[in-house]
Parts: structure tokens; sequence; C-alpha cells
């Protein structure tokens, strides 16, 4: 085990420096963080951002050769304040192309290259003190469970009051502009299993639609000493902290990722008389619903997920969710943790490692939310359907203007064809923050394929 552990690391080391490459272990676009006025009242907003990403891939299969790759966008975006900070409309589209040369099935539909011109993001948002409303084609989640992240055209409501948070999501998802839809970062550039991600979304209106709502309690929430009567000062919208997100690219979700807690990490005397203390931090409550005229059986999903605080700053989250379905009921639980360590010179470390499995209630289940969307690994593309996964991952950031960065990640699936792909990751922010620089090679190890394969990719991001 020791000498596989030693010569994976040396493997992904060699890749890093000998073949370019990218993957999406966590969002890169920087188009929201370019927003510029166009006048020096700020009623409009813009952005562009460039990206350039060739690589190499090396075939898992004898009687074909290594595939080149190459894969580029040109989004622009638009922000329009209505009235007043609290109303926007918020439009963002581009021009997508990408080439794999080999490695694709001659009867696939992702064969060769392609061009596409779309819209990713159209919709109007409000943004209040304690409530925030999205309408339109946009990018969501629902609370912190792995049900949905997708791109979706209806209503994202969020609400808190005192110590609760509320999450309401109503939408339909057409295939064209589904995140793994035609107009997606990196979908058709590896084709090694020929996935079809958007098979059962639907191509029109109200054939794949979803509902849902997520509730989460602080238990040790406590009032404000202060409330001001007339909070309409406090409740001006801030471009960046609304529109930071909205343009990232959610092409892998990483769902070991784990929240910054400000203050909870650091190193003070307060810290280290409570780091020996398990404290229950949030509770969390799903109710959701897929539904819509292709789905031929309705699919409910409850559930509940619980995050702790234990001792040494480590956060830990576990939980389950039920899948009730005709003949496919199941119930799919999760342990997930990290810890992040700041060191004096700013830097950061970040470690963290979940695990996802699945309990059948009916002989053979499927588990299958339709806008999971976990996509765990840059080649692989792990989901739902796979579990039980795992996943591992450290991550640290350096101090320094060049915010430069090394991670490393490990997943994988238990049963089925045991996939395990290892990714080493390099990136940096150069020319006073408008050019991202990111390089990652891969390791894919699978029972589906004859043999052990690499991939390698360079990604230039420039965004003003």
């Amino acid at each position: 085990m020791k000498q596989t552990l030693i010569k994976t690391a040396v493997i992904s080391i060699i890749i890093l420096f000998n073949l370019p490459a990218s993957a999406q272990m966590e969002c890169r676009s920087m188009l929201g963080a370019h927003l510029t006025p166009f006048k020096k009242d700020g009623g409009v907003l813009w952005a562009v951002e460039g990206t350039m990403a060739p690589g190499v891939m090396t075939s898992p299969y004898d009687s074909l050769g290594n595939a080149q790759l190459n894969g580029g966008m040109l989004l622009g975006a638009l922000d329009f304040k209505l009235g007043n900070q609290k109303n926007h409309f918020y439009v963002e589209g581009g021009f997508k192309n990408w080439k794999n040369s080999a490695l694709v099935d001659d009867n696939s539909s992702s064969k060769g290259n392609s061009r596409h011109l779309g819209v990713r993001q159209a919709f109007y948002s409000y943004a209040g003190k304690n409530t925030k409303i999205k309408l339109g084609l946009h990018e969501t989640k629902l609370g912190d469970f792995f049900l949905i992240d997708e791109r979706v055209l209806g209503t994202s409501i969020d609400h808190s009051t005192g110590a609760f948070t509320f999450n309401f999501r109503a939408a339909t998802v057409l295939k064209n502009f589904a995140r793994m839809g035609n107009f997606c970062a990196n979908r058709h550039l590896y084709g090694i299993l020929n996935p079809n991600y958007t098979e059962n979304i639907g191509k029109h209106l109200g054939e794949t639609n979803l509902t849902g709502i997520a509730i989460n309690w602080n238990p040790h929430y406590k009032k404000p000493a202060e409330e001001s009567a007339d909070t309409s000062s406090n409740d001006e919208f801030s471009s960046d902290d609304e529109f930071s997100n909205e343009d990232e690219f959610h092409e892998d979700h990483d769902f070991s990722n784990t929240p910054d807690n400000g203050d909870e990490f650091s190193d003070n005397s307060e810290s280290k008389t409570k780091s020996q203390t398990i404290t229950l931090t949030n509770v969390g409550i799903i109710a959701y619903d897929e539904y819509g005229s292709i789905i031929a059986n309705n699919k409910f999903y409850g559930g509940v997920l619980l995050d702790f605080k234990l001792p040494f700053n480590l956060f830990f989250q576990t939980g389950a969710v039920s899948q009730t379905m005709l003949h496919n009921n199941s119930v799919a639980y999760i342990t997930r943790f990290g810890k992040t360590i700041i060191w004096d010179n700013t830097a950061n470390t970040k470690i963290s490692g979940a695990f996802i499995g699945k309990y059948d209630l009916d002989e053979n289940a499927l588990f299958q939310p339709l806008f999971s969307n976990l996509f765990i690994g840059e080649v692989m593309r792990m989901d739902a359907v796979n579990f039980p996964l795992w996943q591992f991952a450290v991550k640290h950031r350096f101090p320094g203007k060049l915010k430069f960065h090394i991670a490393t990640k490990f997943a994988g699936m238990i049963e089925n064809g045991k996939t395990n792909e290892q990714d080493l990751e390099a990136g940096s922010i150069i020319l006073k923050h408008h050019l991202k620089i990111t390089l990652i090679g891969s390791r894919i190890e699978t029972q589906l394929l004859p043999k052990t394969f690499y991939m390698g990719r360079l990604e230039m991001r420039l965004s003003f």
C-alpha cells in the first residue's frame, strides 16, 4: 500500500511538470471579480473573460493513440442596476469552442470539435438584508445538500429570520442550458466512456422540473443586541458579494469542500479553550421533488444534515437523504470532515474528506437525482449513480501577490468499476490579478477500461 501511494505521488508530479494541464477542482472563473462600471455612477457593470485550455491524454485502449485536447471560451457579462442597489438584472453569455482528436467513439455526438454561442445566465435579482431572490436563468444549489447544483430557469429565494434560514427553489431544466449541456466548460473533452450527462433532461419547458425547500437551524443563535428600525441604509446591494460567484464554472462539484468559518480556525486563546468540545453548529432538513412529463416515476427526497465542530477545530458533517420512487427506494448517507489551518505568514492549508454511501430499500435500487451534478474527478466525473464514493483532498495557498496554490485530490468508487482518480493541481494569478494560470495532471485507473491512463491540461484565463 505504501509503495502504491509513493508511486502515485511520483507519477502525479511527473505529469504536472511534463504535461500542461487543468481541471475543475474548484471554480476558476474570475468574471464576477472584474465587473467594472461603465461610468462613475455604477449603473451598469461589465466584464469579459477569455479561456484557452490545451492538453494531452493517453489512451486506455491499445487500438487508439493519444488524444490532443483543446477547449476555449469567451464570456461577457453585464449587470444593470434597476432603480436602487437592491434590484439588478444580470446577463452572461459568449462563445465556446472545443476539440478532442481521438478517444471518442465514432458514433458519439461529441466526436471531433464543436462551436456554440449561448447564454449562460440571465436573471433579475433582489438583495435585501434578510431576503435574496433570483428570477430567470441562473445557477443554483439548495442548501448544503448534494441534490441540486444546476443551471435552472425559475425561482430561487433565500430568507433568514433569527436562528433559521429558508432556501426555496422551483424551476425547470432544459438539455440545452443545463450545466452539462451544450454550453458548459469541458463536458465534451474526454469522452472516455461516452457519457451523456443530459440524456434524461428534457428538451422543452415542463419536461424535467424541480421544487424544493431546505431549512437550517443554528442552535447557538443569539439575537443582536441592537437592531435599527430603519435598515435601508444597510441593505445596499454589493455587486462583489452578489455576483462574485454567479459566473463561476461549477463543472466539478467538490463535496469535500469545507466552509470557511472566519476566526474559527485562528490560533487565539478562545479557540484553544473551546478546542476540546464537541458542538452542534447547524441542523438542516430538506424536502425536494423532481417531476415532469418525461419523468415516468415521480421522485421525492427528504433528508437531514448535522454539522459539528469537533476538538482541534475540525469540521464534521453527517446525514442522510431518502429517495422515494416506484420500485427504486433507497437512502444515501454522507460523512464529511475538514480542517483549515491558517499559518503565521497568512498561508492556509485545507484538508478534507468525504464518504457517500447508499442503502437499498428496494433490490438493486439506483439513487438518481437528475440535478445533483457531483461530477467527482476531472476526467471520470463520478456522480450519484456511482455511490458509494469517497474523496480526500489537500489544498495549500501560499502568501504573496501571486496567489499561488497547490492541491491534490483522490476520489474513487468502492463498487462497480472500482474507478480511482488522482488529480494534482497548481495555479497562480498574475498581471495584477487579470491572468489566472492553472496546471493539472490526472491519473485514472478503472476496471471499466483496459489500462491505466493519464491526462494533462494547461488553462489560461484572462479577465477584464
